[in-house]
């Protein structure tokens, strides 16, 4: 069973084209991987593939429907598992037609999957979800465990057609060694958006898209690096030959310009000393600025010629998106004690408090590189909250410097109104910058200003990213301490590698939930909590 996508387009909802003309195929069992910039709509083209969202041109043929695990779950949260699963209809009309108040339509519904309880406990108890049942809370989940949920689904549903975007983002050491199994020994099509170099390796074959079109790879993500840096060497060189040879060409006009406007000089004076008539002069100069002006204009088309090719050149050549960071550093002096933790617990309404059977009791101290880490669900993105303010401890304290200035991002990118402009959203946080500094910082974080009248509300993951970290970074001073909870999920790799280059060389204190080990060993990192 083959998967085609045929001339797909998408266009926002303002009018604003995403991307046009793309189309492959994946054949019956075969694995792939999109890869693509930030924002160039590989999240919107997966949902389309789905059928959820729909296109604006094209096609896509498929004889059964692809299961999308999302890259989001937000609009989850006020459902329960079994309804973001799709089986809680048929969950209830089993549940009708064994207490004896089941009806014709129940009986549809369950469609004789009597077994599908059974599948759903198999299914939570393979992606070790322990205590999952299917009238959890989605909102009372950890993004790692409602990835595992939407995973569960591949075991539940069996589908001949996986499409998996981000899968990795929010998932621990357990989980993904779980999803590579899968990818590894399944026999399904499965096609995957990712910024994990080792899911990316495990793909044979890569499809790179642009807002025009795709490029296909076949071959692994490290071989296809290889290519593509071997392209980039050799447009690179190329384009270095174009420029000298321009070089040469304007030297050489320049030089035969001065030498016409010699001879003419030099005529006239001859001209002159053997009494040439004034209009015989006339005519001779006019001549002569003819014949200036047609060399002038040969040698103006020949260089235009030129500047167009180097134009080209430079065009084909890929440019990675850049992304740099001018965070400062603090003048926090070393080793101050900056937040403190003492036999901290914290409870959810209806669940069990975290940390019940071994408080937390955890220093922070200026200057620090901390990492921590710990299995989906243990609380990590709780603790940030508790050391930031953002709550309170069930039990224990949290003390906190009183001039501490913490900058913290977390997994949501909150601080993104969605009705704002891409623009108005970084002004809005904005101290004392002038304008121009503004769309400097934008531009250096890949945000054109092809984007900056764009809604927040259309920007992808990796997008929102980068403008939640401009946001941040537009105050005055610069933050005692950095707080980020998986800051590589959803950018793409050269901007991960960027963010990593940054954050190695800033000097406050660091703090960093991840479970991409990579990113961390990039970083540089001094000590490891974990809970």
């Amino acid at each position: 069973m083959s998967l085609q996508v045929q001339g797909v387009a998408y266009v926002h909802p303002d009018k604003e084209p995403l991307f046009q003309n793309i189309s492959f195929t994946v054949q019956q069992g075969e694995k792939c991987a999109i890869i693509g910039n930030n924002g160039i709509g590989k999240s919107t083209l997966l949902s389309i593939m789905a059928g959820k969202t729909a296109c604006a041109a094209g096609m896509v043929a498929c004889d059964s429907t692809p299961y999308l695990i999302p890259q989001h779950f937000g609009q989850y949260d006020s459902m329960t598992v079994a309804e973001a699963l799709g089986v809680a209809e048929k969950l209830a009309a089993m549940e009708a037609i064994l207490g004896g108040q089941g009806t014709e339509h129940d009986f549809t519904l369950l469609n004789d999957e009597w077994d599908i309880e059974d599948r759903l406990a198999e299914a939570f108890a393979r992606w070790h979800l322990n205590g999952m049942s299917p009238c959890t809370p989605m909102g009372k989940l950890c993004g790692g465990e409602k990835t595992k949920a939407f995973l569960a689904g591949l075991n539940v549903f069996q589908p001949s057609v996986a499409l998996m975007d981000e899968p990795t983002n929010h998932l621990d050491a357990t989980g993904r060694s779980l999803l590579y199994e899968f990818v590894s020994q399944t026999n399904r099509t499965v096609v995957v958006v990712s910024h994990d170099r080792t899911l990316l390796d495990m793909m044979p074959a890569i499809y790179e898209m642009s807002a025009s079109g795709m490029k296909y790879y076949p071959m692994s993500y490290n071989m296809y690096k290889e290519t593509i840096d071997a392209e980039n060497a050799a447009k690179a060189a190329r384009l270095q030959n174009r420029q000298k040879e321009l070089k040469k060409a304007e030297m050489s006009a320049q030089r035969a310009m001065e030498r016409q406007q010699k001879h003419a000089s030099r005529g006239e004076k001859l001209s002159a000393k053997k009494c040439v008539a004034r209009i015989a002069m006339g005519n001779m100069r006019d001549k002569s600025e003819a014949s200036a002006s047609r060399l002038n204009k040969m040698q103006q088309e020949k260089l235009a010629a030129m500047k167009q090719d180097l134009n080209a050149a430079q065009t084909e050549l890929h440019k990675l998106p850049e992304m740099k960071l001018d965070i400062g550093n603090p003048t926090m002096p070393a080793n101050k004690l900056l937040v403190e933790t003492t036999d901290v617990t914290f409870g959810y309404p209806g669940r069990e408090p975290l940390w019940q059977r071994s408080p937390l009791s955890i220093s922070l101290y200026s200057g620090e590189r901390v990492w921590l880490r710990g299995d989906n669900g243990c609380g990590k993105s709780t603790l940030i909250k508790l050391l930031t303010g953002a709550l309170n401890p069930t039990s224990g304290n949290v003390r906190r410097s009183q001039t501490l200035n913490i900058v913290c991002l977390d997994q949501e990118y909150s601080l993104i109104d969605d009705k704002q402009t891409v623009y108005t959203q970084l002004e809005a946080y904005n101290g004392k910058r002038p304008e121009h500094e503004l769309k400097m910082l934008l531009n250096r974080f890949s945000l054109t200003a092809a984007s900056w009248n764009k809604k927040c509300a259309f920007l992808s993951g990796g997008e929102r990213m980068k403008l939640a970290l401009c946001c941040l970074l537009v105050c005055e001073d610069a933050p005692d301490m950095i707080i980020a909870d998986e800051p590589t999920n959803n950018i793409d790799i050269s901007s991960m590698d960027v963010l990593a280059a940054t954050l190695r060389t800033y000097t406050g204190t660091l703090l960093i939930v991840s479970h991409d080990k990579q990113f961390i060993q990039d970083i540089g990192i001094d000590r490891t909590i974990s809970i």
